[in-house]
């Protein structure tokens, strides 16, 4: 029977008291208490734990029930064609078509229980990407507005400072669009915090499995030295008007021309984009197909800083019938074993290893989620429709305990039962691991105050 971490609260005991110490009996107050329950707590120390993030998105829902939340005593049209197999931790099972990641469940932390309602894709990507509710969450074809909430990478942009010596928010192989909306989907960009908080999108190759940084060539006339001499220029003369009325513009600038100097010549992004510079064997560990490289370039941005990357699932291969993605309307167990699952199994045990082996997975938090589930049941065409109600996720790292699951569903794996994780909830501990306090407050267009998050940290998922 596989453990499932909820812990609504922990009582104070005797040695609470005797941590405490003597100091009388009117001495003893209970936010005294509190601070010494807190620092016993499992999640004791976990605002701040992540220096980075890496956010796998798999578009278009993979089906909870199939993969990550098996109910091998359901109906046969609930528990489909797949079996489950063991893993390295006693009592979890996964999906057969697993069988890499399987060797890696003693890093993981398996959540099975995020619910919401937006059941169509542009709105759910939206709710999960900003952990924030959509105000349509059932309207098909949503488009960017000017209002939307900005996604967490550009959150965590805003708090860190804007531009650093690398980009704090970069998304690849690109943004993510498809009919029948026109132009990106919302919920990938900084929204009404405006363009200075987007992320620095790294194009990839669909067919070659390379990436490319967007680059400006320097003239002939400017040397390196020249340019350097330029950007120290700038910024004087940018510091010289920090008190001028009009000082916000002027810093909105500066931001943007130093994230255009980190494209302009020799970089550590540009060190960290090279993907040339990794052995073959890490190249076919991962994958010869853009998502594999894509995560092994979230690596290496990860390893010079970067402090969040989203990575989205792009298929390997042609979708064919039954939905893109992994969006499997129909068919589902043909997509899943001819395009879907063994890539990502491959690319996701690779990172996952890769981190643990580098010592990046302490202070690297992992996440890795889509935008909802699947029905419980197998449709007519032998797939399974769009389902919100219950979602399974992955974190990793940070100070995450894994090799553990958290939450449950009940039998057809359609709703939670114990432990729901709302996405604001998610979003809201994924933000106090990055070091964004709980109260931060965002202003968008107007000026208006606006929270960063209106969850609550899951300090039981952390521990």
């Amino acid at each position: 029977m596989s453990s499932v971490h909820c812990h609504k609260c922990r009582q104070v005991g005797r040695r609470d008291f005797l941590q405490v110490g003597f100091l009388g009996p009117l001495a003893v107050s209970w936010s005294a208490l509190s601070r010494v329950q807190a620092s016993s707590s499992p999640s004791a120390g976990s605002f701040g734990r992540a220096k980075r993030c890496i956010l796998v998105f798999l578009n278009g829902g993979p089906s909870q029930v199939d993969l990550w939340d098996m109910k091998p005593d359901a109906p046969a049209e609930v528990r489909g064609e797949l079996n489950s197999i063991a893993t390295n931790v006693p009592g979890i099972r996964l999906c057969e078509l697993l069988p890499l990641t399987a060797r890696c469940v003693d890093k993981l932390k398996i959540v099975r229980s995020v619910t919401h309602d937006a059941s169509v894709h542009t709105t759910a990507v939206y709710t999960m990407l900003t952990g924030t509710y959509h105000p349509t969450p059932n309207i098909d074809q949503t488009r960017v507005r000017p209002e939307d909430h900005p996604h967490l990478g550009a959150i965590v942009s805003l708090d860190r400072g804007g531009a650093t010596t690398v980009p704090p928010f970069v998304s690849l192989p690109t943004l993510f669009q498809a009919p029948p909306v026109e132009g990106i989907w919302p919920g990938q960009t900084a929204g009404f915090l405006g363009s200075r908080f987007d992320p620095l999108v790294v194009q990839g190759d669909k067919q070659s499995a390379r990436f490319s940084l967007p680059s400006f060539e320097l003239p002939d006339e400017v040397s390196q030295d020249r340019l350097a001499t330029r950007r120290a220029l700038l910024a004087a003369f940018n510091s010289s008007l920090a008190c001028s009325p009009v000082n916000r513009p002027i810093s909105i600038r500066d931001d943007l021309n130093e994230q255009a100097f980190q494209l302009v010549g020799p970089s550590r992004l540009a060190q960290a984009a090279n993907l040339a510079r990794e052995p073959q064997r890490i190249h076919e560990r991962y994958g010869k197909h853009l998502f594999g490289q894509g995560l092994l370039l979230a690596r290496r941005l990860a390893e010079v800083g970067v402090p969040l990357v989203t990575v989205y699932w792009i298929d390997p291969t042609p979708a064919g019938d039954g939905g893109g993605e992994y969006d499997s309307h129909g068919r589902i167990y043909w997509h899943m074993r001819e395009r879907l699952v063994p890539p990502t199994d491959r690319a996701l045990s690779a990172l996952i290893e890769d981190l643990s082996d580098r010592g990046l997975l302490d202070d690297t938090l992992l996440v890795v989620m889509g935008e909802f589930g699947r029905t419980p049941r197998l449709n007519p065409q032998a797939g399974r429709d769009h389902w919100p109600h219950a979602q399974s996720i992955l974190l990793a790292g940070a100070g995450i305990s894994g090799g553990a699951t958290y939450g449950a569903t009940d039998r057809l794996a359609a709703h939670p039962i114990e432990c729901p994780v709302t996405p604001p909830d998610l979003g809201q501990t994924i933000l106090h691991l990055l070091g964004v306090r709980a109260d931060l407050e965002l202003h968008d267009r107007l000026g208006r105050p606006i929270p960063a998050s209106r969850g609550t940290v899951l300090h039981d998922l952390i521990g």
